[in-house]
């Protein structure tokens, strides 16, 4: 399966008369946050692969207007093409009461109410975040500090990669598109990377009330 992961910045490429021929032989489009939504709707004009995504810590206009034709993952476990995508959107708390932002603590309560579900699911194939696992390419400030209880649940479900966005490739001359966590691969999303998604490991089919959940939550 051919995957587009996107993230923070629109690129030129997807965003102007090129946008069909660039979207030639893509699968499925993952955005990792932080994007227009008019941005993500207006690539479904050009391409039949699914759109999914989670929010970044600048989408609060998603709630009033949200990306049309494209599936919300956030807090949630969406199954798209047989594939079972782990949605946690949202950066580490700099700013009080803002929307999209989480401690370290309410991100973990976040992950510890999907247990029963990811059990029923047998886990998740995909991991599409906005902020990265904490010391896995992300960085010492407070504003793009990764989550240390992403960790953990990659750990234990051992998805076939995880993805992610926030860190903006503009942002060092170093920038280091793919990382390996426990011989998994991560990957920074930022702008567009297009990639072959690894072969999935076996797994038990989820149970059939996991099944209807992610049915539901499936829904375009």
């Amino acid at each position: 399966m051919r995957i587009l992961a996107l993230s923070d910045e629109p690129s030129p490429r997807l965003w102007g008369a090129q946008c069909r021929e660039a979207l030639s032989g893509v699968d499925l489009i993952l955005s990792a946050g932080d994007l227009p939504p008019s941005y993500l709707s207006y690539l479904t004009c050009f391409t039949s692969a699914p759109i999914v995504y989670v929010h970044g810590n600048h989408d609060d206009c998603y709630a009033k207007k949200p990306p049309e034709g494209c599936l919300c993952a956030d807090g949630k476990v969406v199954l798209v093409k047989g594939i079972r995508i782990l949605g946690l959107g949202g950066s580490y708390r700099y700013k009080p009461d803002a929307v999209h932002m989480y401690t370290e603590k309410e991100m973990k309560r976040r992950i510890n109410s999907l247990r029963s579900l990811l059990r029923g699911t047998c886990g998740f194939d995909i991991l599409l975040t906005h902020s990265p696992i904490r010391g896995v390419g992300d960085q010492d400030n407070r504003t793009h500090r990764g989550f240390e209880c992403f960790g953990p649940l990659v750990e234990k479900y051992r998805p076939a990669v995880v993805i992610h966005g926030h860190v903006h490739q503009s942002y060092s001359a170093d920038f280091i598109r793919q990382r390996d966590y426990q011989g998994i691969p991560v990957i920074n999303a930022s702008m567009a990377y297009e990639f072959d998604l690894p072969e999935l490991a076996p797994h038990p089919e989820p149970n059939r009330r996991a099944m209807r959940r992610l049915l539901k939550a499936s829904e375009f």
